[in-house]
């Protein structure tokens, strides 16, 4: 498959999707085997894109890249800087412009970002690339890099390929039932945390660093409610604390993987 088909495929996604994230953000879906480990993992991401944004002055510029239906846009915008939302899909767009009105979204791709060099003091991306192809992800920081001021950051969140989600073999095993079907199933980008350090310093990045977050059995353990998830959750944590992993196999194995690179 193309990486334009790709693309077009992981828009189409979340055109479909678009619904379901706007009401996970206001508290409406009860889903809980996607939206308890989706918020858990979600919070844990945010602490260390504080510590990010800490490290900014204030007014400093931000580009989300891939800003949904905006709520993470807002989320810092709140902290004082100013932040211009990029989206490809129509659906999460248009949620975005009727939730924050007050905030600047664009239509655009990670690879082709539509702003002048040395742009953006921090450029973040939160569940984007593991939609795209590998050509993709590399043009995508060749590109971030040119918008970037020097010094600047680039934070993202990408796959990791041995997540104990087992989501690696769960991924193609449905890929493959799709195939039987006559069906096209939505790609998917695993990768490897040496994988990502490697391909941003190709790119020109400095300081490059990924941390793992999230233990990532956590998501099979909400599959059985949220009371055994809940539970589960607290075990982890007493075990492995924030699960904030920064080196060692742990780290690959983790639910996230946090990608964060200097110019």
């Amino acid at each position: 498959m193309k990486t334009s088909e790709i693309r077009d495929l992981a828009i189409k996604r979340h055109d479909i999707d678009a619904s379901f994230f706007q009401e996970t953000y206001l508290d409406k879906v009860k889903n809980v085997k996607k939206v308890h480990p989706f918020r858990y993992g979600r919070s844990l991401i945010l602490e260390d894109l504080k510590k990010v944004l800490d490290q900014l002055a204030p007014g400093s510029k931000v580009l989300d890249i891939g800003s949904g239906t905006g709520h993470m846009t807002e989320w810092i915008a709140s902290m004082g800087f100013e932040v211009t939302g990029m989206e490809p899909s129509k659906e999460m767009i248009g949620y975005a412009r009727g939730n924050f009105p007050a905030i600047t979204f664009v239509e655009g791709i990670s690879s082709a970002i539509p702003f002048e060099p040395q742009s953006f003091d921090l450029v973040v991306a939160f569940e984007v690339f593991r939609y795209l192809d590998e050509t993709e992800n590399k043009e995508t920081f060749t590109d971030v890099y040119r918008v970037l001021k020097p010094g600047g950051q680039f934070f993202f969140t990408q796959v990791n390929r041995s997540a104990t989600d087992l989501y690696f073999l769960f991924y193609y095993i449905k890929k493959l039932a799709y195939k039987v079907k006559d069906k096209v199933y939505h790609f998917c980008y695993f990768t490897t945390p040496g994988h990502q350090e490697e391909l941003m310093k190709d790119a020109g990045y400095k300081d490059v660093k990924t941390i793992g977050r999230m233990s990532a059995t956590i998501r099979f353990a909400y599959k059985l409610g949220k009371s055994f998830g809940d539970g589960y959750v607290k075990l982890m944590e007493k075990i492995f604390g924030k699960q904030r992993f920064t080196k060692g196999p742990l780290k690959a194995m983790a639910g996230h993987l946090i990608v964060i690179g200097t110019k």
